[in-house]
C-alpha cells in the first residue's frame, strides 16, 4: 500500500464528483488514480463526511505475546523434532492459552525459526 493521496488532490477528486461534470473513470484519468482510490475516497466522504486518511492502525495483536515468547523458544529447544502442533499443546498445558498450529508457527517465525512442515 502506498502513502496516502495528499488532501490537495483529495479535495480536488471530492470537487470533481460533487460537480457532477465526468464519470468516476474519467475523474480517475483526470487525477491519475485507480477507479476504486475515486470510489474509497467518495465512499468515505459519504460514510463519514470527511477525506482526511485513516491513521494507520497500531501494531498487530498477538495471541502469543512478546513476553511469552522465551517460553515458545524453550519449548522449542526442549522438543527441536516436534510438530507444531506438539509445541502448542505444549504450550497450552504450560501457560493455559491454546493457541492454533498457524499462530504457533508465526511465533516461531517472530524467533526467527521456520516451522516445520505440516504432517
Amino acid at each position: 500500500m502506498g502513502a496516502p493521496l495528499p488532501m490537495d488532490s483529495r479535495k480536488r477528486i471530492l470537487d470533481a464528483y460533487l460537480a457532477r461534470e465526468e464519470s468516476w473513470g474519467d475523474i480517475a484519468k483526470l487525477f491519475r488514480v485507480g477507479v476504486a482510490t475515486v470510489d474509497r475516497l467518495v465512499g468515505r466522504w459519504k460514510r463519514t463526511g470527511t477525506i482526511t486518511p485513516m491513521r494507520p492502525g497500531p501494531r498487530p495483536h498477538y495471541r502469543i505475546p512478546d513476553s511469552q515468547l522465551a517460553k515458545v523458544k524453550r519449548l522449542l529447544d526442549s522438543k527441536p523434532d516436534g510438530t507444531t502442533q506438539e509445541i502448542a499443546d505444549a504450550y497450552a498445558k504450560q501457560t493455559g492459552v491454546r493457541v492454533s498450529r498457524p499462530t504457533m508457527g508465526r511465533a516461531f517465525m517472530r524467533l526467527g525459526y521456520s516451522p516445520p512442515p505440516s504432517p
